[in-house]
């Protein structure tokens, strides 16, 4: 399993207070999705592995599988990026507002299923643009269709919603009840840092010879984890944003 996910960077007091969101889910309750991810707003997910085609597209060869992007694609992808924002008429970064924590999917979801977000919401800006987050997901898709073309990943590793990932659904206490205990975090009001991508690859365990090589035969008789227990991640791109003007 190997995954892109783009989304919005906060600035580094943010990401440290919503790291320590995430530390105190791992410690309390020994969770282990929360520490999965860098503290970020997901925006979209996408699969570098396949082909797209559509009109106007040329088929694109597939990635093989857990293979990283191509530099040329990454740096393609940023180049498009860096001069969509720029320019008096370009996307500026969003000013958000936290509110409390939701829970992403149905109650009773299984592992995975369901996620916690710290909620945020997004001021219009000047251009009134009522939803910001969505007008730079939507810019983000459109340099990724004009460029490398990778498809939009489904079934999406996890729900999104406009926040910061907090956690998924685990063995054990629902994730309602665990966000109910968790003492309310306090509201912020911030502008978004960054525009980032990360590649995130699911690491899968092999049976290992008594010499310590893989075992031969071609299926493992080793029961997976899930891939928030065993992953890599690296980012790709970055991309900072212009502060929105002072009021």
């Amino acid at each position: 399993m190997v995954f892109l996910l783009a989304g919005l960077e906060p600035p580094t007091n943010v990401a440290r207070l919503v790291r320590q969101l995430q530390e105190s889910l791992y410690r309390r309750w020994g969770l282990a999705s929360p520490l999965a991810l860098p503290p970020l707003i997901p925006l979209a997910f996408l699969d570098p592995r396949g082909s797209q085609t559509g009109e106007g597209v040329p088929e694109r060869p597939a990635e093989p599988s857990g293979a990283a992007p191509g530099a040329r694609a990454v740096r393609l992808l940023a180049e498009e990026l860096r001069a969509a924002l720029r320019g008096a008429s370009a996307p500026r970064a969003p000013r958000l507002h936290t509110h409390g924590l939701v829970v992403t999917g149905g109650a009773g979801a299984g592992p995975g299923a369901a996620a916690l977000f710290w909620e945020v919401a997004a001021e219009p800006d000047r251009s009134g643009t009522r939803e910001p987050l969505k007008a730079l997901a939507d810019l983000f898709r459109a340099r990724v269709q004009a460029g490398p073309g990778w498809p939009a990943l489904l079934p999406r590793p996890f729900p999104l919603h406009p926040g910061f990932y907090l956690a998924l659904q685990e063995p054990g206490p629902d994730l309602r009840q665990l966000a109910s205990a968790l003492p309310p975090p306090q509201p912020l009001s911030f502008p978004a840092a960054a525009l980032t991508l990360l590649r995130v690859r699911r690491l899968l365990l092999e049976p290992l010879a008594a010499e310590g090589g893989p075992l031969p035969g071609a299926a493992s008789p080793i029961e997976q984890p899930p891939w928030w227990r065993a992953l890599i991640w690296e980012e790709l791109l970055n991309v900072p944003l212009k502060k929105p003007p002072r009021a």
